[in-house]
């Protein structure tokens, strides 16, 4: 039986010109990009999957995909390696490989994904009041329905946990961090423009509270831009980080 390598690669790039990181028919995509480039160096492989999905426009500081490939041996694997981080256009950057256990899924097996989100309109960031959004941003810290703060295309699976939100301002900006295993779609950027709202004293962080207590589709009233947000960080369970950040 031929050896099936189960390949990770890790990457970053810039979500300006992409239409997010999936596949989308007739959209530049990241998954479109690096899929050309596969089928051209590697040619037949299988499971090619990303291990977070981010929308258009949003970045990525580090993100992994892998794939499956057959009859290969390691260093061929290695040589087109390299040809493909040569290849891939300049918003992608290609970071290191990995040979990775048969039973290893690049997406499932994420334990923590870690977003940041940049504020650096000046008017804005002096309107804000950030020791109130730090007190609000409390509040949806830990396992809760967050059905509040869901995209339109979310349907269930409404129960995420939230590890934590740091909230660091400068005078040039202010940085929201937030780390989960999971996200709904939008969750993060809807969560985001009603701590703002809270800032911006348009609400209290009672109606904050309420979304948690009470979800309802729709209840953040909005959702903040994407070219703000990037994928800062994923990590996975001690074995499998390990060898990832092996030199």
């Amino acid at each position: 039986m031929n050896k099936i390598n189960n390949i990770c690669i890790s990457i970053s790039y810039d979500g300006s010109d992409f239409f997010g990181s999936q596949s989308q028919l007739n959209l530049r995509t990241v998954q479109s990009e690096v899929s050309k480039k596969l089928d051209l160096i590697f040619g037949n492989y299988d499971d090619l999957t990303f291990a977070s999905r981010t929308d258009k426009g949003v970045n990525a500081d580090l993100q992994y995909f892998g794939f499956k490939k057959s009859d290969i041996d390691t260093s061929e694997i290695f040589l087109k390696f390299n040809l493909l981080s040569k290849n891939l256009p300049n918003d992608i950057i290609v970071r290191k490989i990995c040979l990775m256990p048969n039973g290893f899924n690049v997406r499932k097996n994420v334990s923590k994904r870690t977003y940041t989100y940049k504020i650096l309109d000046q008017k804005l960031i002096n309107k804000l009041d950030v020791k109130k959004m730090i007190f609000a941003s409390n509040l949806l810290v830990g396992e809760h329905n967050f059905r509040s703060f869901a995209g339109r295309n979310a349907k269930d699976k409404f129960f995420r946990e939230i590890f934590s939100i740091k909230i660091k301002n400068t005078d040039q900006e202010v940085e929201f961090q937030i780390s989960g295993k999971s996200f709904i779609h939008q969750q993060i950027r809807r969560i985001i423009f009603s701590l703002l709202r809270v800032g911006l004293a348009k609400e209290e962080t009672d109606w904050l509270s309420n979304l948690i207590k009470f979800p309802i589709k729709g209840g953040s009233k909005g959702i903040a831009p994407s070219n703000n947000l990037t994928l800062k960080e994923v990590l996975y369970d001690k074995k499998h980080q390990k060898l990832l950040e092996k030199v």
